[in-house]
C-alpha cells in the first residue's frame, strides 16, 4: 500500500502476536501513571487502528537483544514485505526534532507528525528538552508511526546532561530538574578508569531508555591530537588512541548493560581539524599510514567491542583521496571499503547531520542524501529538508542509480535495530519510569565521583593549593562567561562559599565587558588573598573558535604577580596555551555544575587532586602531567570541628538514624522544616544546616542572654514563616560585644527546591540604605571637614533651588531629619528613566513646606544626599561606600546592584506585574531606585545578616574596632578577618544619630527613634535608634540594655500588600529584650520612658 501525499492514516505493522509474557507485571500503584500516559496529549485522537500508548510501566533493565529473536525475525520480515518503496526510502531518514514541550497544535510538532505519517520516517533525533516532554512527544510520535520509530539523540558531552539536563525558570533561575549532569569526555580521560567510564555508559544508557531513547550517539572515538580542534576538544577522551579505544569500549559495554545502542563517532576521525564542520569543510593533514597509526585504533576498538553503529564525519582528507576530496561521508574508499570491508562493521552506519555547513555549502539537500546512501550510509540523519531527501532517493532508485535491494539491506539493518530493542511489541514510554530513573541520586553520586576525580592541576608554581583556610580572608572569585552562560560560575560561588563562609565576593566579566568594566573587575581584586579565576569556553557547535580574547589576557597578566592567582578552565584545557605566565592552573574540563562544585572542592582543600592529563599542553606539559594534592588536613579538623558542634546541638540528621522526628517543636507548635538537601551527590562539607547557623555564634549566657528564649525565638521565626510572613529570616543578635544570634530560618523563595537562607543571604536593603549607607558617608565627610551639615544644599548643588527659592535655605541637616519639606515619594519612574532626568527634575520640585516647618519621610531628601556625597568625594556613592566603609571593615557582601554569581544566595522579592513584569531578583525592588540605575542614596543597597552584624556592632561600640580574626564561636561578629583596626565615626556624630533632634519628632540624624508602637516592640529602651526598610528589613541599636538586633526579611515576596511582617518584627524584638537575664525586663512607655 503507498503512503500518498496528504494520507492521514496508516496500517501499523506490529507483531500478530505480542510476547504478553516477557512484559512486566504491573503493580496496582503503577495503574495512575499508565492511564495518564494513555491519556497523552495529541493520541487520543489517534487513529483507531494505530496502537495506544498505554506502557506497561518500567522494567528493570531495558531490552537490548544481541539479535533480533525468532518473534522480532519475522516481524522483520514481515514488515520490510510490507513497505512500497516511497515508504522504505521513508525509513532511511531521521530528522531532528526538538525535545521540548509542545501543544497539540504546535506548528513545530505538526510538521515533525506530517513527516511520521506521509513519509513514513524511520526514527529521529530528539534535542534538547525535558525528560517528562521527551516521553511526552515521543509517545505522540509513535502513536502516529505505521513502524515504531527508532529514536537517537547525542546523550554524549555529559551524557544525559547534553540534552534532558537540569533546566532553569527565567528570570530567577530557578532549577526544574532533569538528567544526570556528567563532566565531559575528556574528563573521564583524565581520570583513565574504565571501570568508572563502564558505570558512566549504563547510567547514560539507563536515563536514555528512560525517556524513549534507543540510540545514543556515543561515544566519541576521535582523537583529539590538535589543540586548536574548536568543535570535539573535551568530547574526546585524549590524544592517546590506545586509551580513547580503551575508555569508548568501557562505554559501549557499559551502555550495552544498561539497555541503549550505541554509536563511534566520527569516522575516520575529526580530532586533527581546525574549523568546525558546522559551519564548512575541515580537513585532515594525513596519508593513510597516519590513519592506521593514530585515526583509526580507537575505531577498531569499537568495532570489536561490538558498538551497534558508526557516525561519519563530514571531514575531507585529501591525502589519501586526493586535492578535490569530498567528506568522507560521502566517499564509498571510507565507508564501504575501509569501514564495512576492512574493519569488518555490519551496524548501522549513520551520515553526521547532513544540513551541516560542510555540507549544505556544496551539495543540495536531494544530492547529499543520495551521495552518503551510495557512499554506504544505512540512515540520513538530519537531512536539510526531508521531503526533499525522500524524493531524491526514490528518484535514484526509479532511475537506477540506487538498487532496491540496496535499500532493503539498509532498512533490514534498521528493523532490527528496532526488533533487538522490543519495539515491535512496546513502543512506547512508561511514565513511571522517568522519575524512578531519570536524575536518580545513585547516577548523581556517580557524577559527583567523576568529577571529583577528574580535576587536573597542571602547574602550581607557587603552591597556592590548597590554601590555609585559617589565613584566608578574603577570596574574590571572577567568572568570565558569554552573557548567554547564566549559569557559568554560580554553583561554583556558591560551594566555594558555603566551604569559606563570608569570605568570598564574585565578579562576573565577558566577551562584552568595556575597559571600565575591566578596571572595576582588577580594583576589586586587589588585596585579596586569593583570586580565582573561571574561565567558562567550552566547545560548542557553530561557535567557531575557542581562542581568548585579548582583554582577558591582559586583564590575566595585570593579575598574576600582584595578587595570588588561581586559573581555572571550566571547559577548553588548551587555554594555558595564551596565558603561559599563569602560575597555578586547574582543569575542570566541563562547565556544568557538577564541575563547577567538584572545582569549588578542589581549591578549597576539602578534596583531593588526582586527574592527568590525557592531553599535551606544550611546550611544557606532557600528556599524563598532573599535580596530585591531598585534601588539606585544616579544612577538615573545621568542617569536623563545626559538625560536631552542629551534631551536639541536635541539629544535624543522619542517615542511620531510625528515630521518628516529632511533628511539633518544644512548647507544642508544629515544626516548620527547612527544605531536604539536594537528592543527586556526595555529601559538601558545610553543607546546607551548616550554612544555617553560623560558626561564630558564642554562648549566649557569657552575655547574659537566655538560651532557652532564644530557642524560643528560633520556634517564632518558624511559626512566622509558616503563617507567610516571609519565605526567609536572616537574624543577626549581639550583646557586649559577641554575637549570640547568627542565623538563616526558611528559604529564598516560596518555590520547592529553594536555597536555605544563611547569614550570608543577600536580602534587598530598601531603606536602610539611608541609614548604613548615605548616612554614613555623609558622616564621614562632615567630621573629615569635606562639607558641613548647616551649609544649605545649594552649595554643593547650585542648581538644586532654581524653581523654589526656599530650596536656598534647605541645609545637610534638614535632609536627614527629614524636616526639608520635600514631599515623601514622587513617582519618577512612571514617567522618567535615567539619573539626569531624575535629577532634574528634583531640582525643578516645589516643597511642600518651608524648611523646618514640619517632619515628613521623604526618599528625595536622601537621593539629593548622595548626590551631595558624589559631589564632595569625586566618586559615585557605591564606590565611594565601598572604598571607605564597606571594605575596610570586610563587608564585601555589602554592595549595590550584586552581580550575577551572588544571584544564588540572593533573596528575591516582588513579582512586579505592573512595570518589569517579572519576580524580581539581584536588582533593586525601589522603583525610582531602578531608574537610577541601582545605586541611590534612599534604596539600592543589598547586605547580608553577616555583613551588617559587623557594621552595627561598629556603631554598638562607639564607631571604632580592633582587628579581629575569623574564630568559630568566639562571638566576635567578624565575618572576614582585618589586620587592622577601623575608626569609622566619632563620638558626636554617634550621639547625634542615637538622639532625637526634636521633641518634635522621632527622627535622630538620619535614623529613627522608638516612638508609639514601634517596630522595635515595647521593650527596647528609649535611647534606642535604629531604622527600617520597605521589603521587611530592619536594625535597631540599643545602648542602654547593649543589645542589638539585625532583622531580614524579603516579606514583599511575592507582593508587597502583605504586611504581616509588622506584628512580627515587634515581637522579635520583644523576645530579645525578654531573653535577657541581668536587667529587668520593663515596657517602655508611649511618651518614650520607662513605665
Amino acid at each position: 500500500m503507498s503512503l500518498s501525499v496528504g494520507r492521514t492514516a496508516t496500517r501499523p505493522r506490529t507483531s500478530p502476536r505480542p510476547r504478553r509474557a516477557t512484559r512486566p507485571w504491573t503493580p496496582p500503584w503503577a495503574l495512575g501513571a499508565l492511564l495518564a500516559a494513555a491519556l497523552l496529549p495529541g493520541c487520543g485522537a489517534a487513529d483507531p487502528g494505530l496502537p495506544s500508548p498505554t506502557p506497561s510501566g518500567p522494567a528493570a533493565t531495558p531490552v537490548l537483544l544481541p539479535a533480533p529473536d525468532a518473534e522480532g525475525t519475522r516481524w522483520v520480515d514481515e514488515t520490510l514485505a510490507s513497505l512500497t518503496l516511497r515508504e522504505a526510502v521513508g525509513q532511511l531518514i531521521f530528522p531532528w526534532i526538538s525535545g521540548a514541550y509542545a501543544a497539540d497544535d504546535d506548528p513545530e510538532l505538526l510538521e515533525v507528525l506530517g513527516w511520521v505519517q506521509e513519509e513514513a520516517i524511520g526514527g529521529v533525533v530528539i534535542s534538547i528538552g525535558t525528560p517528562l516532554a521527551y516521553a511526552t512527544r515521543l509517545n505522540t510520535l509513535q502513536a502516529r508511526a505505521s513502524v515504531p520509530l527508532l529514536v537517537t539523540s547525542d546523550f554524549e558531552q555529559g551524557g544525559p546532561g547534553m540534552r534532558i539536563a537540569h533546566t532553569y525558570a527565567l528570570p530567577t533561575l530557578l532549577p526544574q530538574g532533569g538528567g544526570t549532569s556528567f563532566p565531559p569526555t575528556m574528563g573521564f580521560g583524565a581520570v583513565g578508569d574504565a571501570g568508572l567510564v563502564e558505570r558512566f555508559g549504563e547510567a547514560t544508557a539507563r536515563e536514555a531508555r528512560a525517556v524513549g531513547v534507543h540510540v545514543i550517539f556515543s561515544p566519541v572515538m576521535d582523537v583529539n591530537s590538535n589543540p586548536e580542534n574548536p568543535i570535539i576538544n573535551t568530547r574526546a577522551f585524549g590524544e592517546d588512541p590506545d586509551d580513547v579505544g580503551r575508555l569508548g569500549a568501557a562505554f559501549i559495554r557499559g551502555a550495552r548493560r544498561g539497555g541503549a545502542m550505541t554509536t563511534a563517532k566520527h569516522f575516520p576521525g575529526h580530532g586533527d581539524t581546525r574549523v568546525d564542520s558546522h559551519l564548512t569543510l575541515p580537513e585532515i593533514d594525513a596519508d593513510r599510514a597516519r590513519l592506521d597509526r593514530v585515526e583509526f585504533p580507537p575505531f577498531r576498538a569499537a568495532v570489536d567491542e561490538g558498538v551497534d553503529g558508526v557516525m561519519t564525519a563530514h571531514v575531507a582528507v585529501p591525502g589519501v583521496l586526493g586535492p578535490d576530496a569530498p567528506p568522507a561521508t560521502l566517499s564509498p574508499e571510507f565507508m564501504t571499503g575501509i569501514l564495512r570491508g576492512e574493519m569488518a562493521f555490519d551496524g548501522l552506519l549513520y551520515t553526521d547531520a547532513l544540513r551541516m555547513g560542510a555540507i549544505t555549502e556544496r551539495y543540495g539537500a536531494g544530492e547529499a542524501a543520495v551521495l552518503a546512501f551510495e557512499a554506504g550510509a544505512d540512515v540520513i540523519v538530519i537531512p536539510a529538508s526531508v521531503p526533499g531527501a525522500v524524493e531524491a532517493l526514490v528518484e535514484a532508485v526509479e532511475e537506477g542509480r540506487i538498487s532496491r535491494a540496496r535499500i532493503d539491506a539498509s532498512v533490514r539493518r534498521i528493523l532490527e535495530a528496532k526488533a533487538r530493542v522490543g519495539l515491535h511489541t512496546d513502543r512506547f514510554v512508561p511514565m513511571a519510569g522517568v522519575t524512578r530513573t531519570v536524575g536518580s541520586r545513585p547516577h548523581g553520586e556517580l557524577a559527583e565521583e567523576a568529577a571529583g576525580r577528574s580535576m587536573t592541576l597542571v602547574r602550581d608554581r607557587d603552591l597556592l593549593l590548597p590554601p590555609d583556610p585559617t589565613e584566608l580572608r578574603r577570596v574574590v572569585s571572577v567568572t568570565w562567561a558569554g552573557a548567554e552562560d547564566l549559569t557559568a560560575g554560580r554553583e561554583f560561588d556558591a560551594v566555594l562559599g558555603a566551604l569559606f563562609p563570608g569570605a568570598v565576593t564574585s565578579v562576573r566579566t565577558g566577551p562584552t565587558t568595556d575597559a571600565g568594566g575591566w578596571a572595576e573587575a582588577l580594583d576589586r581584586t586587589q588585596g585579596a588573598d586569593r583570586v580565582i579565576l573561571g574561565i567558562h569556553l567550552p566547545p560548542r557547535a557553530g561557535a567557531g573558535s575557542v581562542a581568548l580574547p585579548e582583554a582577558l589576557r591582559e586583564f590575566v597578566a595585570r593579575l598574576e604577580g600582584s595578587v595570588p592567582l588561581v586559573v581555572i578552565s571550566f571547559g577548553n584545557p588548551y587555554l594555558l596555551s595564551a596565558l603561559p605566565e599563569v602560575g597555578t592552573y586547574l582543569v575542570a574540563w566541563g562547565e556544568r555544575e557538577v564541575s563547577q562544585r567538584a572545582a569549588a572542592r578542589a581549591v578549597a582543600g576539602a578534596a583531593p587532586i588526582a586527574g592527568r592529563l590525557p592531553i599535551s599542553l606544550p611546550p611544557e606539559h606532557p600528556r599524563g602531567d598532573g599535580i596530585e594534592r591531598a585534601a588539606d588536613p585544616v579544612m577538615a579538623e573545621r568542617v569536623e570541628r563545626r559538625g560536631d558542634a552542629l551534631d551536639e546541638a541536635g541539629l544535624l540528621r543522619h542517615d542511620d538514624d531510625t528515630r521518628p522526628e516529632p511533628d511539633t517543636l518544644p512548647g507544642g507548635e508544629p515544626r516548620i522544616s527547612p527544605p531536604p538537601p539536594p537528592a543527586a551527590g556526595p555529601p559538601v562539607p558545610f553543607g546546607w544546616l551548616d550554612l544555617a547557623v553560623s560558626p561564630l555564634e558564642s554562648d549566649p549566657r557569657a552575655s547574659g542572654v537566655d538560651p532557652a528564649a532564644l530557642a524560643e525565638l528560633d520556634a517564632l521565626i518558624h511559626r512566622a514563616i509558616a503563617d507567610s510572613v516571609a519565605p526567609g529570616v536572616a537574624l543577626a543578635v549581639g550583646r557586649r560585644g559577641r554575637l549570640v544570634r547568627l542565623r538563616g530560618y526558611g528559604t529564598l523563595d516560596w518555590a520547592p527546591g529553594s536555597a536555605p537562607v544563611t547569614p550570608h543571604s543577600l536580602f534587598d536593603l530598601a531603606s536602610l540604605t539611608k541609614t548604613v549607607g548615605t548616612t554614613t558617608a555623609v558622616a564621614l565627610l562632615a567630621q573629615e571637614g569635606a562639607l558641613d551639615l548647616d551649609d544649605p544644599v545649594v552649595r554643593y548643588l547650585p542648581e538644586f533651588a532654581r524653581t523654589d527659592p526656599r530650596k536656598a535655605e534647605v541645609t545637610l541637616r534638614d535632609l536627614l531629619l527629614h524636616r526639608s519639606g520635600f514631599p515623601p515619594f514622587r513617582r519618577f519612574f512612571v514617567e522618567m528613566d535615567g539619573e539626569e532626568v531624575v535629577r532634574e527634575a528634583v531640582f525643578d520640585l516645589t516643597l511642600d513646606a518651608d524648611p523646618g516647618a514640619a517632619t515628613v519621610y521623604s526618599d528625595i531628601g536622601f537621593k539629593t544626599l548622595a548626590w551631595v556625597v558624589e559631589a564632595v568625594s569625586g566618586q559615585r556613592l557605591d564606590r565611594f561606600l565601598e572604598a571607605r566603609v564597606f571594605g575596610p571593615l570586610g563587608m564585601t557582601d555589602t554592595l549595590f546592584n550584586p552581580p550575577l554569581g551572588l544571584h544564588p544566595r540572593t533573596a528575591p522579592t516582588e513579582v512586579d506585574r505592573e512595570r518589569r513584569m517579572r519576580h524580581i531578583l539581584g536588582e533593586v525592588h525601589d522603583e525610582n531606585a531602578g531608574i537610577l540605575g541601582g545605586v541611590a542614596g534612599h534604596a539600592g543597597l543589598f547586605s547580608t545578616a553577616a555583613d551588617l552584624a559587623v557594621f552595627v556592632d561598629l556603631l554598638a561600640r562607639g564607631g571604632a574596632v580592633g582587628s579581629c580574626g575569623h574564630v568559630p564561636f568566639s562571638g566576635d561578629p567578624c565575618t572576614r578577618a582585618r589586620t587592622l583596626g577601623v575608626e569609622l565615626l566619632g563620638h558626636e556624630l554617634l550621639a547625634a544619630m542615637g538622639e532625637r533632634a526634636s521633641d518634635q519628632s522621632s527622627r535622630s540624624l538620619g535614623w529613627d527613634t522608638p516612638s508609639g508602637r514601634s517596630s522595635a516592640g515595647d521593650f527596647f529602651s528609649a535611647r534606642s535608634f535604629g531604622h527600617t526598610g520597605f521589603t521587611g528589613t530592619s536594625i535597631w541599636i540599643d545602648p542602654e540594655q547593649e543589645v542589638w538586633v539585625v532583622l531580614l526579611t524579603n516579606r514583599v515576596n511575592p507582593t508587597r500588600e502583605n504586611t504581616r511582617h509588622i506584628p512580627f518584627r515587634r515581637a522579635v524584638h520583644d523576645a530579645v529584650a525578654g531573653a535577657i537575664t541581668d536587667r529587668e525586663l520593663v515596657p517602655r512607655c508611649p511618651g518614650g520612658e520607662p513605665c
